[in-house]
């Protein structure tokens, strides 16, 4: 298992330099203006633009940049903004619980909601149940979240004249309950669509599990169908289902970006947005690098979670 682990880890350090060096050059190849002439204004001479290109670095050939930059992230120093000239650091501190929030709380309801829906439209297959089921998760599969997002701040609003809390964090320990008035309707938007993919998968897994040999025979031993499903059915078929909520905790990084405009949460996902507008290269790459982390760990917890759940599954 260890050689496993560090080997994975060696592939994921050379991901995560390719996926580096990819948006280094993408974003200063990138057609339009540059941060110095963003920062300089639209009445800026042309030599105001070069005295502030050379002040912030943008003069240095590309190596140089790129290795005064991947120098400071590997010491623990992720650069300075250069819109703002605040460190990248203290913006990701104060601004990843936003998003850590907002992801915990869309896998909670993802979880809560796709996992037994899709157990109960397995075990009643075929039934009414089991229609009202697929139709919702169809429906949650194809509307996209910035539209009901869009529904969630409107209507509410042209019904009852209510609206959740926007552009102001509501800290948790703070207003525990004005920080879920704040954080449920954005959470359940990028839930609805994660949880729609969760209750098909594990609905088909679980229907392919029912039908293998020893759940037969674990009914033929006298155990109750609650026991038998639960404890040998649903944990064989959660494999792909774990899998796939790997996999949306990226997309969730992706989605929260839209999600935290509409709300004007002032998370990650808009921290990372207003950047690339602004041309803020030290944060879009910082941000980029961060994401390409986050991935490469997920996968490998997902991966080594399988041995947990099939005991069959041995790494070497």
């Amino acid at each position: 298992m260890q050689t496993y682990i560090l080997r994975r880890l060696l592939i994921g350090v050379l991901i995560l330099f390719v996926l580096s060096v990819t948006v280094f050059f993408l974003l200063r190849i990138v057609p339009g203006s540059d941060a110095a002439e963003l920062r300089c204004g639209l009445n800026c001479t042309a030599a105001g633009i070069a005295a502030e290109r050379e002040r912030l670095g943008l003069n240095d050939p590309y190596y140089q940049q790129y290795w005064d930059w991947l120098g400071g992230v590997l010491t623990g120093d992720l650069g300075t903004s250069i819109v703002n000239f605040r460190p990248v650091s203290e913006s990701i501190v104060n601004r990843f619980p936003i998003t850590l929030e907002l992801v915990v709380l869309t896998l909670i309801i993802t979880v809560v909601v796709g996992i037994p829906a899709g157990v109960i439209s397995a075990i009643w297959k075929n039934s009414a149940m089991d229609y009202v089921v697929r139709v919702t998760a169809i429906f949650g599969l194809a509307v996209p979240a910035f539209w009901v997002a869009t529904l969630v701040l409107i209507l509410p609003l042209e019904w009852w004249g209510y609206a959740p809390p926007l552009g102001k964090h509501v800290p948790l320990t703070e207003d525990p309950i004005g920080n879920l008035k704040q954080f449920l309707p954005p959470a359940a938007v990028l839930a609805i669509g994660s949880a729609a993919g969760v209750m098909r998968l594990t609905r088909s897994s679980l229907l392919e599990v029912l039908r293998q040999d020893y759940m037969r025979t674990a009914r033929a031993k006298g155990l109750r169908e609650r026991t038998t499903i639960v404890r040998h059915g649903l944990k064989n078929s959660l494999i792909p289902v774990v899998t796939v909520l790997g996999l949306q905790v990226s997309g969730l990084l992706g989605g929260a970006i839209i999600v935290e405009q509409i709300f004007a949460l002032p998370g990650l996902g808009l921290f990372t947005f207003e950047s690339l507008f602004r041309k803020d290269f030290p944060v879009v790459q910082t941000m980029t690098l961060y994401a390409g982390v986050t991935v490469v760990v997920l996968n490998l917890v997902v991966d080594i979670s399988y041995a947990w759940l099939d005991p069959r599954i041995r790494y070497s």
